[in-house]
């Protein structure tokens, strides 16, 4: 296989992760991987496409799946310590951690569950559900300017629901599968900031002791939240315990209170917007624990409803709040390009270990490629057409592109669904 050369230098970094032999089919995937888009990521496909199955035989691909001995945790760590080298990151680092839903079918399929489908527009989606798989995923969230940021998948645990939970797996929540992915990463004494969506906005997630790093939750609450009044100080001479949170207000109460309001001018979703907007540390409710946050309170458009954004860092700006809040929207991106061009849901194998590896070599082509976008210094060494360079750095389907330049698949290949030697014995039959 003959790949960009700047592409085969990042995959070599992983070359201590995996045995001799085994390190050679982790290429050969994140190399298919990389330059397939518009068909399944299945190995049968990586074999076709990189026309592997001349060199190995056709089941070894899948017994590395299965039984290779290498590990998804090792992996994604040194993809971290790869993007943190690359990108030149310092000491604080902003995380952001999300589900996503795949569908899946199959009497012996592992951890299938029925979840909404946050896809489906048609009328009554709400009450529908789809069969399939729900991974919590982790990723990295980097500013390469004001409010361009990027995603880069790091990790992702198989959520798997309790009624089919038997034997040695033990059910975990999805907030006990988003603290163990914190706890995996060696942080080296940095400063974590860590965007959820309010479905994570839990206590335990919030105090989470992470080795060697602190960490900051940003989230948002729901529009009728309870919220609190600051504890009042303790009077002299009187018995009991102290007070944990004082009276207890809503939030267009404290809306309406203009001598706490500001008017933010903040970068948020491609635009300079202007907002007018309640800033204050208040209490929320027990089920984020004991702590104050600062909250930033302002109306949604329909003015029905509360936005509700709060972080407990009381020193942090109510424009960076904002700002870090918005770039979580990234990881959706990042979930669609997965999907849709980076074989995320495509693994045709039933068991667990196949699944989840499948899983981690998606994310780490999807990572490697992103890497490459942004840090590549000649972009017209490795574009697909020559005379196509548009400014700025090459996109990832860009890249695949090129990839599968370098590869000499033809793009009629996407349009192919057999193989030619198959379509040729058919017809002579």
């Amino acid at each position: 296989m003959t790949a960009p050369v700047p592409l085969l230098a990042l995959v070599d970094v992983f070359v201590k992760c995996f045995t001799s032999p085994g390190f050679w089919h982790f290429r050969h995937f994140i190399i298919a991987h990389a330059a397939m888009w518009g068909v399944p990521h299945c190995v049968t496909e990586t074999l076709r496409v990189t026309l592997w199955h001349h060199i190995r035989h056709w089941t070894t691909p899948y017994i590395f799946m299965r039984h290779g001995r290498w590990s998804c945790r090792e992996v994604c760590q040194r993809l971290f310590r790869l993007i943190v080298k690359r990108l030149g990151l310092g000491l604080e680092l902003i995380f952001a951690i999300d589900d996503t839903t795949v569908k899946k079918w199959g009497r012996h399929m592992f951890g299938l569950g029925y979840y909404p489908d946050p896809t489906d527009k048609n009328p009554g989606a709400a009450r529908r559900k789809v069969l399939g798989h729900c991974w919590v995923v982790l990723a990295l969230l980097w500013e390469k300017g004001p409010g361009k940021w990027f995603c880069f998948p790091l990790g992702a645990l198989l959520f798997v629901p309790q009624a089919i939970c038997s034997g040695p797996w033990v059910f975990q929540t999805k907030i006990e599968l988003a603290v163990e992915l914190l706890r995996r990463l060696v942080l080296c004494g940095r400063r974590v900031i860590l965007v959820v969506d309010n479905l994570y906005a839990k206590a335990k997630l919030a105090q989470v002791e992470l080795a060697g790093g602190t960490v900051t939750l940003i989230s948002r609450l729901r529009s009728n939240a309870a919220l609190y009044e600051l504890p009042p100080p303790p009077r002299p001479h009187r018995k009991g315990r102290k007070p944990k949170r004082g009276e207890k207000v809503s939030a267009r109460q404290l809306w309406r209170r203009r001598s706490q309001c500001q008017s933010l001018k903040v970068h948020i979703y491609g635009k300079t917007v202007t907002i007018r907007a309640f800033v204050g540390i208040i209490m929320p409710s027990p089920t984020l624990g004991d702590m104050p946050i600062l909250a930033v309170i302002f109306p949604q458009r329909s003015g029905k409803k509360m936005n509700i954004l709060f972080t407990t860092d009381l020193t942090m700006t109510p424009v960076r709040l904002l700002e870090v809040y918005a770039a979580r929207f990234k990881i959706e991106d990042m979930f669609d390009e997965l999907k849709t061009h980076g074989g995320f849901g495509d693994c045709r194998q039933r068991g667990f270990p196949a699944q989840k590896r499948h899983v981690t070599l998606c994310m780490v082509a999807y990572g490697l490629l992103r890497v490459l976008s942004l840090t590549v210094k000649n972009a017209e060494a490795i574009e697909a057409e020559p005379w196509w360079s548009p400014r700025g750095a090459p996109s990832v389907t860009r890249l695949r592109r090129a990839v599968a330049k370098a590869l000499a698949i033809s793009p009629s290949l996407w349009l192919d669904t057999k193989p030619q030697e198959i379509r040729t014995r058919s017809r002579a039959a």
